[in-house]
């Protein structure tokens, strides 16, 4: 990471609460993390001079349940309040999708809106639809009585399959 890139992602590192102990060498942190995330070895194939795999590891991990990948998501975006972190976009993702399983649905929801599709675990078809509720109370009051019960089994089994996304395709590419 350069000079330039470190001076505009380190603001967007600040942690909300912390527990434990900062890292010594965030920078250094954070070369390692996008190290792992672009290379796709598992975490102790990290070399020596980037730092322990397991402190990397716990700094990614807390940046995506803290937020932090969220709002670096955002920043490498399209969005108006966003592109500011142009140059790590691809890196931003790749640790992103590195997380997904760990983060919050809504970070990885807000990576299909926002058009990173290089953040996301899976195909974009592939995942969870939560708001699609509405559309299945909508759909069951049209089926006629005597077809309701095979074909209410079925609508509800497809949107179930719909609103919770396929989990097998969450696998890190």
């Amino acid at each position: 990471m350069t000079d330039a890139e470190w001076a505009g992602l380190e603001p967007a590192l600040t942690f909300g609460r912390r527990t434990g102990r900062k890292p010594a060498n965030l920078r250094a942190t954070w070369d390692a993390i996008f190290w792992i995330a672009c290379t796709r070895l598992p975490w102790h194939a990290l070399p020596p001079h980037l730092g322990k795999p397991d402190s990397a590891q716990r700094a990614l991990r807390r940046a995506a349940q803290g937020g932090v990948v969220g709002r670096l998501l955002l920043a490498v975006s399209d969005h108006p309040r966003g592109g500011m972190l142009a140059s790590l976009r691809w890196r931003i993702c790749r640790a992103a999708r590195r997380v997904a399983r760990i983060s919050p649905l809504g970070q990885t929801l807000m990576a299909d809106r926002l058009g990173l599709a290089d953040a996301l675990p899976c195909a974009p078809h592939q995942l969870p639809m939560p708001h699609l509720s509405e559309s299945i109370s909508a759909c069951v009051p049209l089926l006629r009585f005597s077809d309701r019960l095979p074909r209410l089994f079925r609508l509800l089994r497809t949107f179930h399959r719909m609103m919770t996304g396929d989990m097998r395709a969450w696998r890190c590419r």
